[in-house]
Formats: C-alpha cells, sequence, structure tokens
C-alpha cells in the first residue's frame, strides 16, 4: 500500500492487519492515534499526533510502519 493510499483509507477506518505472523491495529478516537501489537504489549502507551507522526515513529519489528508499508495487505 503506498502512503497516499494509507492517509486516504484512515480518513474513515480503523484498520487491522497482519505483518510476519503477528496482529496490529490503529485507533483514533479523537485527534490522537493509538495502536496495539500483538509482540508488544507496551505499544498500548504509544500516542501519535498524526498520521505522519503514526508511519515515522511506530516501529513494528524493527521498522517504521512506513518502511513496511508496501508489504502490508489492509483488508
Amino acid at each position: 500500500m503506498t502512503v497516499e493510499a494509507f492517509k486516504e483509507m484512515m480518513l474513515c477506518n480503523e484498520p487491522m492487519f497482519e505483518y510476519n505472523g503477528e496482529e496490529y491495529s490503529i485507533c483514533w478516537p479523537g485527534k490522537k492515534y493509538y495502536v496495539t501489537a500483538s509482540d508488544s504489549p507496551d505499544d498500548l502507551n504509544l500516542e501519535f499526533k498524526s498520521i505522519d507522526d503514526l508511519l515515522d515513529n511506530w516501529i513494528i519489528q524493527g521498522k517504521r510502519l512506513r518502511d513496511i508499508l508496501p508489504e502490508i495487505h489492509f483488508d
């Protein structure tokens, strides 16, 4: 998925996805973004101010979400 398509999807969705056998989700109740990760329970404490902040600073299996986005397929 491209960054542009991801940003468009985030306008009206709170997606769940799998990456390398682990499950992840993003929600945004208001103006901030929150995440869950099956392999990193501490991610529940993370808070992102924007989609770009989320893309650049959410580290999934040692990589930025922005970097692995092309490998992710959202349902």
